[in-house]
């Protein structure tokens, strides 16, 4: 079986779903084919990696402007591509089943190079956004067997445009797992988790989260936790710098801290609360023991809406977490989300806290993140979906209407 993706995210996906499918068919050989970059979430899961990898300075959002794609060019696009393509046509005869798992770049390379049965996972694209162009439908009815949509409500936008589509869960919901660290927290008082993102600018986000944390501590005289998550990719002792330079105190965590995930506290210079506490490693668990989260992350937000936890976002000046990107994660995520566009750190604090003290308004959020990302498990439902394909010929076990 071969994972063809073309993206880090899109990886990750590709990664677990080939751990999924090798723990229930040890025999069947499992490869990953990644199409940007290097491919490390494949390494670190130990699956073999086959064909040609180079990264591009793009980071593989060429698409996203004409001067990325200029770059990519110059640094040897063409020829990437072509030795790509030249390694598909090669290992062709020795693949059952192609997993495409990204947008249709994939999918129309292992349709036009592999020729073997595809399942496609459709990751970039949902209806809460923006539905898939015509020519992506088209594609999808040509060349795939089945194609997975990341919700429910684009699986059956495709399917009535002819697709056959269903929806197993979206597999990010299984990018992370809990193991019950509460960062010695009593739990007494309501935590509020912070994602301050994993790109560069993270840094700047946090220290614009701690302008939040400042309010909230005052306005409830210091009555909340607050842990911030910080991404495996974000440097712990560059974070410590950044905030000291904006006038906060860190205090590096000792052996038992380590143990547990937490890398420093932070507080006020000169006073002693309030206290975030700052982890790396431990993303599930910060997730678990928040009641809500303010999140300036991609993914992190989905993941959190998905769990069941109450976001709040505020767009900043990105590139990421602009407010492009944030108005379309709030359609994305739906009333799982609240978007403070205006107001600063006083209107994000005064929202936090109306959440808080509205149950109601909270098991609303909770639901709308259930909706909109599914239960965990999907990684495990689609590789019993492909082992059964194997099997049998068949595609079954996905919500698709019987025919």
């Amino acid at each position: 079986m071969l994972v063809l993706s073309n993206g880090h995210g899109e990886d990750v996906i590709g990664a677990m779903i080939a751990q999924e499918v090798r723990a229930l068919r040890p025999s069947l050989d499992v490869v990953g084919f990644p199409l940007v970059g290097l491919g490390k979430p494949y390494r670190d899961a130990r699956i073999k990696i086959v064909g040609v990898q180079k990264s591009m300075p793009s980071g593989g959002f060429a698409k996203h402007g004409v001067g990325l794609f200029l770059r990519d060019i110059r640094a040897g696009l063409v020829g990437l591509t072509a030795s790509q393509i030249r390694h598909l046509r090669a290992c062709a005869s020795q693949v059952s089943l192609v997993v495409s798992v990204g947008d249709a770049y994939p999918l129309l390379l292992a349709g036009l190079f592999v020729r073997r049965p595809i399942l496609c996972l459709s990751t970039a694209k949902s209806e809460y956004i923006h539905g898939h162009y015509g020519v992506e439908t088209w594609l999808m009815r040509k060349l795939a067997g089945l194609v997975l949509a990341r919700d429910e409500k684009t699986a059956l936008a495709l399917a009535a445009a002819g697709v056959k589509a269903g929806f197993a869960g979206n597999v990010m919901m299984d990018g992370f797992s809990i193991t019950g660290e509460n960062f010695g927290l009593t739990l007494e008082r309501k935590v509020v988790g912070i994602l301050p993102g994993s790109r560069q600018e993270a840094y700047r986000n946090m220290v614009a989260v701690l302008e939040v944390v400042r309010r909230l501590a005052a306005a409830t005289d210091n009555g909340l936790d607050f842990v911030a998550g910080l991404a495996p990719s974000l440097n712990g002792r560059l974070m410590a710098q950044t905030l000291e330079k904006a006038g906060w105190r860190c205090v590096r965590g000792d052996a038992a801290d380590f143990e547990s995930g937490i890398i420093a506290r932070v507080y006020p210079e000169g006073l002693d609360e309030p206290c975030v506490i700052l982890t790396q490693g431990r993303f599930g668990d910060v997730l678990n023991v928040s009641n809500i989260v303010i999140g300036l992350s991609g993914t992190g937000n989905e993941q959190a809406a998905g769990l069941g936890r109450p976001v709040v976002a505020f767009p900043t000046d990105g590139p990421q977490f602009n407010v492009r990107f944030a108005r379309a994660q709030k359609r994305l995520l739906g009333d799982a989300l609240v978007l403070v566009e205006e107001g600063g750190a006083d209107a994000v604090a005064r929202e936090v806290l109306a959440i808080l003290a509205d149950s109601a308004r909270i098991a609303k959020m909770r639901r709308a993140g259930h909706e909109r990302m599914g239960e965990q498990g999907a990684a495990t439902r689609t590789a019993k979906i492909i082992v059964n394909y194997l099997d049998t010929g068949r595609w079954e076990g996905c919500n698709l209407e019987e025919e």
